[in-house]
């Protein structure tokens, strides 16, 4: 088995290797900058995979596994956690990178599509009707703003600057912030102070916090969210979502992976940070999720 396993990693180090290859050799071609962009992009993403995919086989070649251990199960479970693992966080980088790219295409490119043509027809009708040509101007600059916000939303779902320039609790206060100006809900949350020195563990838990109350807001139909954050040891923290809204059976969702795509998101991230989720939702008393997370530290 963990030769298999190990042929499986080669062949796919060699066919993102080969796809970095011919990327690379499409991108001296391209002319036009969005294009240009796109290569950039699927270049580093390829590096990205290339260097997780290396790292498991390097995990292998400093064991000289199948030599040195034969078939010890321990061992073969052991390492077969971690590539899927491994797998796991390409899987959600790259469903993460479609639903942006999906998010993008329907809202903001869709937006600069439709001023495109309105600046379009402002300049026909500038000679003739300068008054309804500085009507449409100032339509346009309405949506421009409204196209600005969103982008600056998908920045702010990429990576929460104040995270980087303030801390955790500050990200939390922006994202409660966010969600009450973009929904009917009523926010309240309660965010401890959490010590631990890995900042990707500290971004898992605000995505994790951040999926969960969009998933409430998005298709509970209640009208208000409470989120928590705090420690219940050394090195464990607890994560609450409630809310108030319709009740659902959280095994069925979770078996249909297609149509709930943000819970499955939630479960994997939770399970990358060796973290337990338990979800109560009781009919006309809401849900609340619990997630209980060890503190890896780097």
């Amino acid at each position: 088995m963990s030769d298999e396993l190990y042929e499986g990693l080669r062949e796919i180090y060699e066919d993102f290797f080969s796809q970095k290859n011919a990327a690379e050799e499409e991108k001296e071609k391209i002319t036009n900058d969005n294009d240009y962009q796109y290569y950039e992009r699927k270049i580093e993403d390829l590096d990205n995979k290339i260097k997780v995919v290396s790292s498991l086989l390097n995990i292998f070649e400093r064991q000289s596994f199948t030599q040195k251990y034969g078939e010890n199960n321990n061992l073969i479970s052991v390492n077969k956690s971690i590539i899927n693992r491994g797998l796991q966080i390409l899987d959600i980088q790259e469903r993460e990178r479609q639903r942006i790219a999906r998010d993008l295409h329907d809202t903001s490119l869709q937006n600069l599509t439709h001023i495109i043509h309105k600046i379009e027809l402002s300049s026909m009708f500038i000679d003739d009707d300068p008054v309804k040509a500085k009507l449409e101007l100032v339509s346009v600059n309405k949506n421009l703003r409204s196209v600005i916000k969103e982008i600056r939303n998908t920045i702010f779902d990429l990576r929460p600057m104040t995270f980087d320039d303030l801390g955790l609790r500050e990200s939390f206060e922006r994202l409660a912030d966010h969600l009450k100006e973009s929904s009917d809900f009523e926010v309240f949350y309660n965010i401890e102070e959490i010590n631990c020195n890995n900042s990707l563990v500290l971004m898992t838990i605000f995505r994790i916090i951040e999926e969960c109350t969009n998933n409430a807001i998005k298709h509970s139909n209640g009208s208000v969210v409470f989120f928590e954050l705090k420690k219940i040891a050394e090195n464990t923290c607890i994560i609450i979502v409630a809310d108030n809204g319709k009740s659902f059976d959280a095994e069925k969702v979770l078996s249909e992976k297609q149509r709930h795509f943000g819970l499955n998101i939630l479960k994997e991230r939770v399970e990358l940070l060796c973290g337990t989720m338990e979800i109560d939702s009781k009919l006309d008393k809401g849900t609340v999720i619990k997630i209980v997370i060890p503190l890896l530290e780097k």
